[in-house]
């Protein structure tokens, strides 16, 4: 037995609220969106990629809301984009002992279980 709609939909908006709120503020901040960019992965490209990435959290975000049969594609696109800013943005192993490598520790498995919860979700709307 599934959910009704509206508590699935409240349910998957919390699951791409944090998407959403970045994809917004890039777009609204994006010469700070493209400093992000810079310090993860350097200054190549960094308006495209910069642009991709507010497209990916956007679109992604409105194919899992909307539903229908291209929603599994949006779960699929926020857990692979999910997957790679982990490893990115939070690694935890290089970092001495202390508070850093705490936080960083848990950031990488909290992102972990978004991911996974992403490709749950994906196989659950694929079956849809």
């Amino acid at each position: 037995m599934g959910l009704p709609l509206n508590w699935r939909r409240l349910a998957l908006l919390g699951l791409v609220l944090p998407y959403l709120i970045s994809g917004v503020m890039k777009a609204l901040d994006f010469a700070g969106a493209q400093a992000e960019v810079i310090g993860l992965l350097g200054d190549t490209a960094v308006a495209p990629i910069t642009a991709a990435v507010v497209a990916l959290q956007l679109g992604g975000s409105a194919l899992l809301l909307r539903g229908g049969r291209l929603a599994w594609l949006g779960g699929v696109a926020l857990a692979v984009f999910t997957l790679a800013a982990t490893f990115l943005a939070h690694r935890w192993w290089p970092l001495p002992p202390g508070p850093a490598r705490a936080h960083a520790f848990n950031g990488f498995w909290e992102h972990i279980a978004l991911t996974a919860a992403l490709l749950y979700v994906a196989l659950v709307e694929a079956r849809a």
